[in-house]
């Protein structure tokens, strides 16, 4: 496997995902909000990530989206592109960011549109957070919670300003593509996140087959259709 297999792959499955995650966005939504709501009930998680989502909200809106610091989302921005040029077997050969003239990053290998829309969906800093909640203490865990709530206010800040009709990685992705993966991988993003500070690495399986099977999948009314198409 090199980074040409893994490109032609990507690029055979590109609109079958599309398609996929398309579809499967309703049951997807309304799952994300079936484990919000649970978060309410449980309350164990709920307030450190509430403070710490609404914290980043007021510094953002207050200071941060007027200010030079957010070169930190460029280069979180490239961060994220590099990550997956790496997974796709890609050599990374530069990373930039600047305080006016955006970001770009560079690599010697095949081009593939996961490359080009990750940071839109993958939240780097979330994922970060996530992965060190084994390794701190259970001490400081609330401390994480309020970082994640941050970072994913973060992400969501971040997303919602560098999606537009101007974005060169959206160009060249295409944008009917965008508009047919990004929504559900965002959502799917979020299930994930949440299925994993619940119930672990089992819960985020648990998440996938829940999606999959709800009444209101695309695998309970595509037999239907297909029928009625037949006919």
């Amino acid at each position: 496997m090199n980074n040409k297999t893994i490109a032609i792959l990507l690029a055979l499955t590109k609109w079958p995902l599309a398609i996929g995650f398309f579809a499967f966005l309703p049951s997807a939504t309304v799952f994300l909000f079936r484990q919000l709501y649970s978060l309410v009930i449980s309350g164990h998680y709920l307030w450190p990530l509430i403070f710490g989502f609404t914290g980043y909200c007021i510094l953002w809106f207050a200071v941060i989206r007027r200010t030079s610091i957010s070169w930190l989302s460029t280069l979180e921005h490239e961060f994220t592109h590099c990550i997956f040029a790496w997974l796709t077997l890609n050599k990374v050969t530069a990373i930039k960011a600047t305080l006016r003239s955006g970001g770009h990053m560079s690599y010697e290998g095949t081009p593939n549109w996961l490359i080009m829309v990750s940071p839109y969906f993958f939240p780097t800093v979330s994922v970060v957070l996530l992965v060190s909640i084994a390794f701190i203490s259970p001490n400081w865990t609330h401390v994480i919670y309020i970082a994640l709530g941050a970072s994913i206010a973060y992400h969501i800040a971040s997303t919602w300003t560098e999606t537009h009709h101007l974005q060169t990685d959206l160009q060249r992705a295409g944008f009917v593509f965008c508009f047919m993966f990004l929504p559900t991988a965002n959502i799917l993003s979020y299930s994930l996140m949440i299925s994993y500070l619940q119930h672990g690495n089992a819960g985020m399986v648990s998440s996938i087959n829940s999606i999959y099977h709800s009444p209101i999948s695309p695998i309970h009314y595509l037999p239907i259709l297909t029928k009625q198409l037949a006919i």
